[in-house]
């Protein structure tokens, strides 16, 4: 709720794309793409599999548009690093608002993916084996 507040104080809305993540879902993104810098293993599980992360993006208010983060969601490129700066100077900025909008709600960010957020010590959480209904 609070990263939600800042992001309205900033005029944005933040869409959610994921979250809770069941291991059968993990299992399916592995079996598409296998590369441990952008899923885990479903042996390991991942912090979505904990159901402490979230992915996201940012939307303009007053446009009722997704901003400009110079990918889309789920690229599983370089360009998707939150440091990159092969995108436009627009993206850079704002990954950046994402990037402080979450950081003052208490998240942290994943480097390689400018779109996933988690909790801190994520990974003291146990991952949740049920598998539910994915929408």
């Amino acid at each position: 709720v609070k990263a939600i507040d800042i992001a309205d104080s900033k005029g944005h809305i933040i869409k959610i794309f994921d979250g809770f993540r069941p291991p059968l879902a993990q299992e399916l993104l592995w079996s598409i793409f296998p590369d441990e810098r952008y899923v885990s293993p479903p042996s390991r599980g991942s912090i979505h599999t904990r159901g402490v992360a979230v992915d996201l993006t940012l939307v303009d208010k007053s446009t009722g548009l997704e901003v400009d983060m110079g990918t889309p969601f789920d690229d599983f490129t370089q360009l998707s690093n939150h440091l990159s700066t092969d995108i436009s100077i627009d993206a850079q900025n704002n990954r950046k608002i994402l990037l402080d909008i979450m950081n003052q709600a208490g998240l942290e960010s994943y480097v390689e993916e400018w779109w996933h957020y988690q909790i801190p010590n994520a990974l003291n959480y146990p991952m949740i084996k049920e598998n539910y209904d994915v929408m």
